[in-house]
């Protein structure tokens, strides 16, 4: 069966939204351990519609009251913020009234009504660009209900298409069977906090695609989908090393560090006391104390590197053929990862983890930007150049006691060139129902790309007709210094007539 952990903070946080609101919902943000077992890593209430019910205090709300659009959109948007080990894996309800933990009640079938019109709005929103992971999508879900009233809990799995494993998101396939089923699982609220281990990787790609398409105006979004296609099969097809080494998909995140660590300690020099040797340290220390004590790499996360493999072989033979193209299309740059595991991962886990970072890093930079085009199309003959937003971490505050040791669960956000850490606070606050402080944002994983890069990839034939380029989606360095300069002429022009005029008019 199925179990799910929480914190006892978790616990605290449903009270406080039943007595808050007196009734609440949002989405639930975990990480699967193994194949029965799941941690809750952060609840966050929904906030679409906070406007609107501060002056209904009185009016009994139920489930079926609950907007799936505004809890599907923001599982969409939360998706997006989380590292690739975490998902949204289901809902909860907080209430003042038992009837929400009551499974004869009509409110229980309402839940299972609303997690069916969840699953199908995501399915369609995830049309669009395809696959968000390289494995295929959830069909299991958390419902999780709590009742101020009765200080109890009633956790459920909920399965969409009970009876068929083949729900994809990339392939837009729904199973019609009833809307799904709900079954019995364990629930624990823990007193000891959760263990968390760091995984950093730089993703450095530079990928080159024909653009096949042979009318005059391209879609850019179609080319991305096919850029997000060409990096997913590279990626599947890749190798994760881990310290710069190739380990074991078989063996757990734990036994490897303990296993760095015993070729660590043989390494060490023995103190002798009385003749009798002791090791340098014992192997029962906690695994995230073994990895800041010069474990794996001292104070630092483990490291991990993404290997590809050579482009001939990911194709056969026949699969090489010559074909003529409109055009290409370039896409580089470094894709910053963090990903956060639990000991108990597998190796092929964490494999698989860094490797859904990238890619779902990647789809969520590109529907950002994807989403602030007013015209997705170009003509076939211009040089279009184009800056995604980047990639930058924040920490959830913690409200007393830590709930986890080891390494600092960070989500993440992406901001365009220009745009402040507030974009990101206010984001955080709408979404995860967290208050962050602008200054605790890190915003150096990703640097700003150098203009002067591009411009070294225009050839004499382009810079010699200048109708054919496109405007850049970047500033230009010297426009934006021509207009600072313009601005300080014409303020100190009008600063000076303005003081002429007032010795004339003294005058007279």
């Amino acid at each position: 069966m199925r179990t799910v952990l929480l914190s006892k903070h978790d616990e605290l946080y449903l009270e406080k939204c039943a007595q808050e609101n007196q009734f609440s919902y949002g989405i639930i943000v975990g990480h699967q351990a193994d194949l029965t077992k799941s941690v809750v890593v952060h609840l966050a209430r929904n906030n679409e519609e906070d406007a609107d019910l501060e002056d209904l205090t009185d009016v009994r709300l139920t489930i079926s009251d609950i907007n799936s659009q505004a809890l599907a959109s923001q599982w969409l948007s939360a998706s997006k913020m989380c590292p690739g080990s975490f998902d949204v894996i289901g809902i909860f309800v907080s209430s003042v009234r038992s009837d929400v933990v009551n499974e004869q009640s009509a409110e229980f079938k309402n839940a299972k009504k609303l997690f069916s019109d969840i699953y199908d709005l995501l399915l369609k929103s995830n049309s669009a660009f395809g696959v968000y992971t390289t494995d295929i999508a959830q069909t299991d879900f958390v419902f999780l209900s709590y009742s101020l009233a009765d200080k109890k809990v009633l956790c459920k799995n909920y399965s969409y298409g009970k009876h068929c494993k083949k729900t994809y998101f990339t392939a837009n396939i729904k199973c019609i069977i009833c809307g799904g089923t709900f079954s019995n699982m364990e629930f624990r609220f823990v007193d000891k906090p959760f263990e968390w281990i760091q995984l950093d990787c730089n993703y450095d790609f530079d990928e080159v695609l024909p653009i096949l398409d042979s009318s005059r105006r391209v879609n850019i979004e179609d080319q991305f989908q096919s850029m997000i296609v060409s990096i997913r099969k590279n990626l599947l097809a890749s190798e994760v090393f881990l310290q710069n080494e190739v380990v074991e998909d078989t063996i757990d995140l734990q036994a490897y560090i303990k296993k760095k660590k015993a070729k660590v300690d043989k390494l060490k020099p023995t103190s002798t006391t009385g003749g009798t040797a002791s090791a340098a340290s014992n192997t029962t220390d906690s695994l995230p104390q073994l990895a800041s004590e010069g474990i794996i790499g001292g104070a630092e996360p483990i490291r991990a590197s993404i290997v590809l493999p050579m482009k001939c072989q990911l194709s056969k033979p026949t699969d090489i053929k010559v074909r003529e193209f409109s055009g290409t299309l370039h896409m580089s740059g470094i894709i910053a990862t963090k990903v956060f595991c639990s000991p108990r991962n597998s190796i092929a886990d964490v494999k698989r983890f860094v490797r859904d970072d990238v890619l779902r890093s990647l789809i969520t930079r590109i529907q950002v930007y994807c989403d602030g085009l007013t015209d997705p199309y170009v003509t076939n003959e211009a040089l279009y150049i184009s800056e995604p937003p980047r990639r930058v971490f924040f920490s959830l505050p913690s409200e007393g006691p830590s709930t986890s040791v080891g390494a600092v669960v960070q989500f993440s956000e992406y901001l365009f060139r220009g745009e402040a850490p507030t974009v990101v606070v206010a984001q955080a606050k709408q979404i995860l129902d967290v208050e962050l402080d602008p200054e605790t944002i890190s915003v150096e994983a990703e640097g700003l790309p150098d203009d002067a890069n591009f411009n070294h990839g225009k050839t004499d034939a382009d810079c010699t007709d200048d109708s054919r380029i496109m405007p850049s989606s970047m500033p230009k360095p010297e426009l934006s210094r021509s207009l600072y300069m313009v601005g300080i002429a014409v303020a100190l022009l009008v600063l000076l007539s303005s003081v002429a005029l007032h010795y004339v008019l003294g005058e007279q």
